[in-house]
């Protein structure tokens, strides 16, 4: 084939994981819109009944139920794997995985805990940018998010949502950007990740923690570890971080231990900064214009219009 015809299927070849995510995203925002829309009906039902007409429908308990995610994930799962096959699940993303030694392990730990020091900090920048139009960002993220009081959206943020994310990112996304290049796949796919979570506040948190999943994932070669991380970043930034919000004391010492273990996986990386090699794939294509063939597809394309269209309503309209 000539440059024009690799090109071309290159393009193919990105164009699906982009057009799957779209696929995805819109499955879950019908599912969760309609979970929340059987609650404001019912909710007007039961005060009819009870001859209430001050009835007020509760934005917290409507953003805190995740049953619509849920039905997502097992809808989107049970189509990836129709799609996909046994033979990919079983033999890619699910396939016995290399041990990983204590330290690195302990490493990847102290850099997820660090994404979330990072993160903070950015929250934080962003809230005063936000507050001069008259906007909160803290406040729209806590929206958006969902509240973990509830049962539901407790079981989806701490245990489906690793699991199935780790599925679909570290799993069919990774798994289909690998042939270009180890360090193409790990941004690529953390990339998406961002996008996904569709809001400013954590794009850029998503995108760094994304990527160090993406490198656990390749170095061991399956998710098992990866969902056992996702699931201590989840526990740690939503039910801990929660738990002592209200409290200054245990909110300070929850805030150094997690500036300790930054510090102490900045160390760790330093030292075996030696041993990290990614390497670029057998693609003849240059690094940059694989980039240019990653994103100028269609499906590309659809996802992040899609994504910048609810960060920009997040942002100023939620």
């Amino acid at each position: 084939m000539n440059e024009k015809q690799i090109n071309k299927w290159l393009r193919k070849r990105f164009s699906p994981v982009g057009w799957t995510l779209v696929g995805y995203y819109v499955l879950m925002n019908i599912l969760v819109s309609m979970a929340m829309l059987r609650d404001v009906i019912a909710g007007y039902l039961n005060a009819f009944i009870e001859g209430n007409d001050q009835y007020v429908p509760d934005v917290s308990a409507l953003t805190g139920n995740a049953w619509g995610y849920i039905a997502a994930v097992a809808v989107a799962l049970v189509i990836l794997y129709a799609w996909k096959g046994r033979e990919f699940w079983g033999g890619e993303v699910l396939r016995r995985e290399k041990p990983m030694k204590p330290g690195t392990l302990l490493c990847m730990v102290c850099l997820c805990a660090g994404t979330q020091m990072v993160n903070f900090v950015w929250i934080n920048l962003l809230e005063l940018v936000m507050n001069c139009f008259g906007r909160s960002a803290t406040g729209t993220l806590d929206a958006v998010s969902g509240s973990s009081d509830t049962v539901s959206m407790f079981l989806y943020a701490s245990f489906l949502a690793p699991i199935s994310e780790e599925l679909i990112f570290r799993g069919f996304v990774l798994r289909s950007l690998r042939p270009y290049g180890k360090r193409f796949a790990i941004l690529g796919s953390a990339f998406l990740f961002g996008l996904f979570h569709g809001n400013f506040g954590q794009f850029f948190y998503a995108f760094a923690v994304g990527a160090v999943f993406a490198y656990v994932a390749l170095r061991t070669g399956g998710i098992r570890y990866t969902v056992a991380l996702h699931f201590l970043v989840n526990l740690l930034g939503m039910t801990v971080a929660q738990a002592v919000e209200d409290s200054l004391v245990l909110s300070a010492i929850y805030g150094y231990l997690i500036l300790a273990i930054t510090v102490a996986g900045c160390v760790i990386l330093w030292r075996h900064r030696k041993r990290i090699h990614l390497r670029e794939g057998t693609s003849p294509i240059p690094a940059q214009e694989k980039r240019g063939l990653f994103l100028g597809n269609s499906g590309m394309i659809a996802m992040m219009v899609l994504s910048g269209i609810l960060m920009l309503y997040v942002a100023f309209l939620a």
